[in-house]
C-alpha cells in the first residue's frame, strides 16, 4: 500500500479546505526532497551536496561584510550545530575558513572561501543551474513564476511576526 492511499484514507472524513493544506503541505515537502535529491546528485561529481554549494554561494558573496556563522545558520535554516559540522567539513574538503572576526572579541568569526572553494563554486555552478532548470521544466516558465509568487506569500506568511495577508481580494 501506498503512502497516497493511505493519505487518501486518513483524510477522508475532514472538509476539503483541511484536506487541501494537507495535501499541498504533503506535495511541497516531496518536491523540495525530490529537487534537493536532483541537485545533489549533480553535485555528487564535485564532493559536495546543496547545502555546502549554497553556503559556498553565501559565503562568497563578501562584497559588504565576511559572513558570520550565525548568519550563515539563520540563511541556511540549520542550527549552529548543523552549520558547525557543516563548515568543518568545508574546511577539511579545503574550501572556506573561520578567521577570527575581532580582536576584542575572540568568540567573534567570519567565513571565507580559500581559492579552491571559489574554484569548485565556479566550475559546480552550471550543473546546479541546469539541475533546477530540469527540476522545474514540467512547469514551463510562466507556470514556474506563477509558482515563485505564490511561495513568496506563502514565506511571507509563515515568517514570524508576520502580517497576514489580505485573502479577501484571492477569491
Amino acid at each position: 500500500m501506498n503512502i497516497q492511499s493511505r493519505l487518501d484514507r486518513l483524510l477522508a472524513g475532514p472538509p476539503a479546505e483541511i484536506v487541501d493544506a494537507v495535501a499541498a503541505s504533503r506535495a511541497l515537502f516531496r518536491v523540495s526532497h525530490l529537487l534537493q535529491e536532483r541537485i545533489d546528485a549533480e553535485l555528487s561529481d564535485f564532493g559536495i551536496d546543496m547545502r555546502e554549494y549554497l553556503a559556498l554561494v553565501l559565503i562568497a558573496d563578501d562584497a559588504s561584510e565576511p559572513l558570520r556563522p550565525s548568519v550563515l545558520s539563520s540563511a541556511l535554516d540549520a542550527t549552529r550545530t548543523q552549520v558547525t559540522r557543516l563548515l568543518d567539513g568545508m574546511e577539511r574538503k579545503g574550501l572556506a575558513r573561520r578567521l577570527p572576526g575581532s580582536q576584542d572579541d575572540r568568540r567573534s568569526l567570519h567565513l571565507v572561501l580559500t581559492q579552491s572553494g571559489r574554484q569548485t563554486l565556479e566550475r559546480v555552478t552550471p550543473s546546479v543551474h541546469a539541475a533546477c532548470l530540469s527540476g522545474w521544466a514540467g512547469l514551463g516558465a510562466g507556470q514556474t513564476t506563477q509558482t515563485l509568487a505564490l511561495l513568496r506569500i506563502m514565506l511571507k506568511w509563515l515568517t514570524p511576526a508576520a502580517t497576514p495577508p489580505d485573502l479577501s481580494m484571492a477569491r
